[in-house]
């Protein structure tokens, strides 16, 4: 009887180790994609701002009055869209860290409790 509970128990530790284990794989493909999101919002705002910069040099050579103004705005618009990104990236790589590693944390608990189930 005693035997039967302690297999019981050790398929129950089993099942949540697995859960463990699908949540990590299910995060860390999550943050690939969000990583690959931000990759290209960030391709995005580099493109979009290179145009506008073909399109400023454009209008300098005809109008050379206040364009160099308005070329320094878009350049200070650009830096600061991309520190934008550049600190998301940064905060979401911090949280995912942290959270994949309470749910590697609770995954090795498992592991430890299950261990302490005797065989007999």
């Amino acid at each position: 009887m005693r035997e039967n509970t302690n297999d019981r128990e050790r398929a129950a530790y089993n099942q949540r180790i697995m859960e463990k284990e699908s949540q990590l794989d299910k995060m860390k493909e999550n943050r690939k994609e969000v990583e690959n999101s931000l990759y290209q919002l960030d391709e995005d705002f580099r493109r979009g701002f290179h145009q506008l910069r073909m399109l400023s040099d454009e209008n300098i050579r005809e109008v050379q009055t206040g364009i160099f103004q308005e070329d320094q705005r878009n350049e200070e618009l650009e830096r600061g869209f991309r520190q934008k990104v550049q600190v998301a990236k940064e905060q979401f790589s911090h949280v995912f860290q942290k959270e994949i590693h309470r749910i590697d944390d609770e995954r090795e608990e498992l592991y430890k409790q299950r261990s302490e189930i005797p065989w007999d």
